[in-house]
């Protein structure tokens, strides 16, 4: 109760200060609302503040979030440390990333290379010969007890020996103590699962050029966007490309710039033999026009005088035409 008591003599001490203000009020400036004083304050006690701190703005912050120069400067070396961090992390990454790349090839090539020497044309292939091998093996091993038991050590000890040896021989003299119809259950078995495991290898090889060439599209549509850019109007270059697509010729960003080269050079040269024929062909036709002014009547038009009866005679229709032109059919039709 007594702080209401308080603040109302506040208010009544205002208002006793406008009345005693009114004087001034006659010089012209106008102060009869409380908002201007209560402004002034705080315009006041802003500047004061400022003052304080040097004549700068006490919430100032350097770069959005640093309060001092000495801040700003802290906050920007740890920036650059780990800038410089993220870097060195990148470029020891992008070097493991290399030396990986550069192993998988080198065990990709030792891997074609030796199934070259086995005779395959590619890894993949010798890798399929090599678990059909291995199924063959564990389909008799599984069912030697289908052998009658007095050739039964006798197939298990030249199963165990082809296991030790991969030795062909050492299989086939196991076959022999295997009934007929196991032999060729066995052989039927075999063809299925090299079906299978090729079909698979086909079919992930397929994705795999499949991913590779989506890849591809999208680096040469971004690299190659100036040149590729017409294309879709370009009948030449579009069956061109297709062509040496469909020929497995681009496969690289190197291919697709040797074919840019190519063409543009087979442009280039076609060009200039364009060129060349429409200005033999405009040099042949102006030939061919002094020929027909020189022949004729082509002397008369030359000298400004209207061709003779004799001289009609002899006009090559595009010669009569010319004379009609410059004289008039009925001057031409009346010629002495």
């Amino acid at each position: 109760m007594e702080e209401t008591e308080i603040s109302t003599p506040d208010v009544t001490v205002s208002e006793d200060t406008s009345t005693t203000v009114e004087p001034e009020q006659t010089t012209g400036s106008d102060t009869s609302t409380i908002e201007p004083d209560n402004t002034n304050g705080t315009a006041e006690t802003e500047t004061n503040s400022d003052a304080a701190n040097g004549g700068q703005p006490s919430d100032v912050l350097y770069a959005g979030k640093y309060k001092s120069v000495e801040e700003l400067e802290k906050g920007y070396n740890e920036a650059q440390k780990s800038v410089s961090k993220a870097a060195e992390l990148e470029k020891k990454y992008n070097e493991l990333l290399s030396r990986q790349e550069e192993q998988a090839r080198k065990l990709a090539d030792e891997r074609a290379q030796y199934a070259k020497s086995r005779g395959f044309k590619t890894a993949e292939e010798a890798e399929i010969a090599d678990r059909v091998k291995l199924a063959e093996f564990e389909y008799y091993a599984n069912n030697i007890n289908t052998v009658p038991p007095e050739y039964f050590e006798k197939a298990r000890e030249n199963l165990l020996n082809y296991y030790n040896t991969a030795n062909k021989a050492y299989l086939d003299e196991a076959k022999r103590y295997f009934s007929a119809d196991f032999i060729e259950q066995t052989t039927l078995a075999k063809a299925n699962l090299e079906r299978q495991l090729t079909a698979e290898l086909n079919q992930k090889q397929q994705a795999l050029r499949d991913e590779n060439e989506q890849k591809l599209a999208e680096t040469l549509k971004t690299d190659f966007a100036e040149f590729l850019s017409d294309v879709s109007t370009n009948e030449g270059k579009s069956q061109a490309l297709k062509a040496f697509c469909d020929a497995d010729f681009i496969t690289s960003k190197e291919d697709m710039r040797a074919f840019e080269n190519i063409y543009s050079k087979i442009a280039k040269y076609e060009r200039e033999q364009a060129i060349k024929e429409y200005e033999a062909s405009k040099t042949i036709a102006q030939t061919k026009q002094s020929a027909s002014i020189d022949t004729g009547a082509g002397q008369a038009l030359l000298n400004n005088q209207a061709p003779t009866y004799e001289q009609i005679k002899n006009m090559t229709q595009d010669e009569f035409n010319a004379a009609v032109d410059k004289w008039g059919l009925e001057k031409i039709l009346t010629a002495p």
